[in-house]
């Protein structure tokens, strides 16, 4: 697989919508709003390419103090539990790097806590509910 940063708004990045829109959202019963989608327009938008088709993806915001937040981790399931997760994020880690960020996190889906715990993140706080499942919010230091 390989990735690259694309921009917010153009075909690739309507690619990654349509992953993430399927694997994360349809699931759940739910669909992007326009809002939602402009509100992400100064994150980072990163895609993982098979054969010139996106099957993976993941949307970075900068937030203060050297801290990215990691949102929306897409992997086709067809390409699930092969790796890619995992290169996926190295990816993320060493562009936010880039950036100068010292420290990631997000708002880890329950089931989702064990892919990031392998990734090095650790928990923080109690269970919330977001988008109808728990969560936890998970960091790194990079």
């Amino acid at each position: 697989m390989r990735f690259s940063i694309i921009q917010h708004g153009g075909q690739q990045y309507d690619l990654t919508v349509a992953l993430r829109d399927r694997i994360l959202r349809q699931p759940l019963g739910l669909k992007f709003s326009d809002e939602q989608l402009a509100a992400e327009s100064t994150a980072i938008h990163v895609a993982g390419w098979i054969d010139d088709q996106v099957r993976a993806c993941s949307v970075v915001a900068e937030q203060d103090d050297g801290w990215f937040q990691i949102r929306q981790v897409a992997v086709d399931n067809e390409f699930q539990r092969q790796g890619y997760g995992k290169q996926l994020m190295e990816f993320v880690h060493h562009h936010v790097e880039s950036l100068g960020g010292k420290r990631v996190f997000c708002h880890s889906r329950d089931v989702a806590e064990s892919f990031y715990a392998d990734l090095g993140y650790r928990s923080v706080g109690d269970y919330f509910e977001a988008v109808s499942i728990q969560h936890v919010r998970m960091e790194k230091d990079l």
